[in-house]
């Protein structure tokens, strides 16, 4: 199946992004702080990654020429590097809370 350039992008970065979901919840039970990774856990889902759904349905509507933006371009590139920003710094965060942990003690 051949995917347009536009929707590539954005189903690559969703799945990125939910990988990073993925992680989030695996590490629930072993996070030192769980009232805070059950937060940042509720803030992904309902933040980042609602928006990275909605964009590509946004995408493949568009796509499609059932929703045609006039801005369409531009709020595309916006939205894809905020939602990869945000994947990145939740990454970062995830890592360093590992470290501490896979040292011995």
């Amino acid at each position: 199946m051949a995917l347009p350039k536009d929707v590539l992008e954005t189903a690559s970065t969703l799945n990125r992004a939910l990988g990073v979901g993925y992680s989030v919840v695996k590490q629930l039970p072993s996070s030192p702080n769980l009232d805070e990774a059950y937060s940042r856990a509720k803030a992904w889902f309902s933040g980042p990654l609602s928006d990275g759904v909605y964009l590509l349905r946004v995408t493949l509507r568009h796509d499609l020429g059932v929703e045609v933006e006039p801005d369409f371009e531009r709020t595309h590139i916006q939205m894809l590097t905020a939602l990869d920003g945000e994947r990145k710094h939740l990454e970062r965060l995830l890592s360093s809370e590992q470290a501490p942990a896979a040292r011995p003690a």
